[in-house]
């Protein structure tokens, strides 16, 4: 008993350093498994959050000034541990015994209280724990931040000695992945669906975003969500429905209309989310990791001059990739369709090393995926009728514009460079 009191307030002491360093270790699992829904949450979550949200604008910092609280506090607490061990075992009360059973229970308690507890409580309620946890967590890191730097350094120096040799691995190149997809036979592992998600992928890689968005003409516009009827009446075009500037120049927000409950639609101010304004020269595949970045469903497109000329939104980009073809091979070389000797008529989407293919020349379609998109690239603008662009002894010329997309004729030119009709 005696032995007990005499290490009783090294004791409370332990039960401190517990309580500090599972307040550590939960804020580490809380913030660090925020979704970037839950971070934007923090916003608007009072002081507590935007404090939070300001801590996590510096990762690297908020990791390493937690990691070292929770690395001197273990310290402190395995020292003071070895202290405790040590006074038992000099107690006659005690004994050796009790020495080695209080050692062993110590390292198990803040194993379990300090680590495995914490952590699996805070992931339950990341957001509302984050909140809590703001403000102490904030002054902490403003205590050890000018040992921080030394602690960056020291990380660096011991990565180097460790690791000298480790280099990232190049990009897999999408050239690769094309030619194994081209090679895959019916007995390949990968199943027909699968080749075509990946050649999906591969495409989007190299498609400007205005090759895929939806033309302003095809958008469904609003700019006065209180109009019900101007709502209602207009042709349902896509599933989200823009919500345009009070001069109807931009589009500022996106409503997913086919994902609202009749009961939503008397409030669909509340439903509008932002959107997000990409150039016209930006690949699919950068759009698409922007909006999962933001966790946002709508791209603006806007032209050189920074004015509206389309929109693209995730369910347009995820169908291109996913959504299987019309016909086997619609957007292949068996869909240029040859209308009269050295006239070819082809449909916008068709890809640029169809169309040569089935020509027999080599054009320089870098940077363009479909032969609208090569139009596109030569004019500077998104095609229209009457558009025109040369490729080697062709003219491509856009004969048919609809709300799907344009009809492309390649006829050969004559020795004195007209057209032949």
């Amino acid at each position: 008993m005696s032995a007990v009191v005499d290490v009783l307030p090294w004791l409370i002491a332990m039960a401190v350093l517990i309580l500090l360093s599972a307040l550590f270790s939960g804020s580490e699992a809380a913030l660090f498994s925020l979704t970037p829904r839950g971070r934007k949450g923090l916003d608007r979550a009072g002081i507590g959050g935007r404090i939070a949200a300001k801590l996590l604008e510096d990762p690297e910092r908020l990791l390493s000034a937690v990691l070292f609280w929770n690395l001197l506090i273990n310290m402190t607490y395995f020292a003071i541990a070895a202290i405790v061990g040590g006074k038992l075992e000099n107690d006659p009360a005690a004994g050796h015994s009790l020495a080695i059973l209080f050692t062993i229970s110590s390292l198990m308690t803040i194993i379990f209280f300090s680590e495995m507890l914490p952590k699996s409580l805070a992931l339950l309620a990341p957001l509302r724990l984050s909140i809590l946890v703001g403000p102490p967590l904030s002054l902490a890191v403003r205590i050890v931040s000018p040992a921080l730097p030394l602690v960056a350094v020291t990380n660096q120096a011991a990565s180097r000695l460790i690791w000298p040799t480790f280099e990232p691995e190049p990009d897999i190149d999408l050239a690769d992945i094309e030619r194994a997809i081209e090679l895959g036979t019916d007995d390949a592992a990968l199943l027909q669906r699968e080749r075509m998600a990946l050649r999906g992928l591969v495409e989007i890689a190299e498609t400007r975003v205005d090759e895929l968005m939806r033309p302003r003409s095809r958008l469904w516009l609003c700019h006065d969500l209180s109009d019900r009827s101007a709502i209602v009446d207009q042709p349902l075009h896509s599933n989200y429905m823009m919500v345009t500037d009070p001069d109807e120049e931009m589009i500022v927000k996106a409503i997913g209309m086919r994902m609202l409950r009749p009961s939503q639609m008397d409030d669909l101010a509340n439903h509008a989310e932002r959107v997000i304004y990409v150039p016209w020269s930006a690949y699919v595949s950068q759009v698409l990791d922007q909006l999962n970045e933001e966790d946002l469903s709508v791209a603006v497109v806007v032209n050189e001059f920074g004015e509206l000329i389309g929109a693209v939104s995730i369910d347009d980009i995820l169908r291109r990739v996913l959504a299987p073809r019309h016909e086997e091979d619609f957007l292949g070389e068996a869909s240029v369709q040859e209308i009269a000797p050295g006239r070819y008529r082809v449909w916008g989407s068709v890809s640029v090393r169809s169309l040569t293919k089935r020509l027999g020349i080599d054009v320089d379609g870098v940077g363009v995926t479909t032969i609208a998109g090569f139009i596109g690239r030569h004019n500077e603008r998104v095609p229209r009728l009457g558009d025109t662009a040369p490729m080697e002894r062709f003219t491509l010329l856009v004969v048919e514009q609809d709300d799907d997309g344009v009809w492309i004729e390649a006829r050969t030119a004559d020795e004195n460079g007209e057209v032949t009709t």
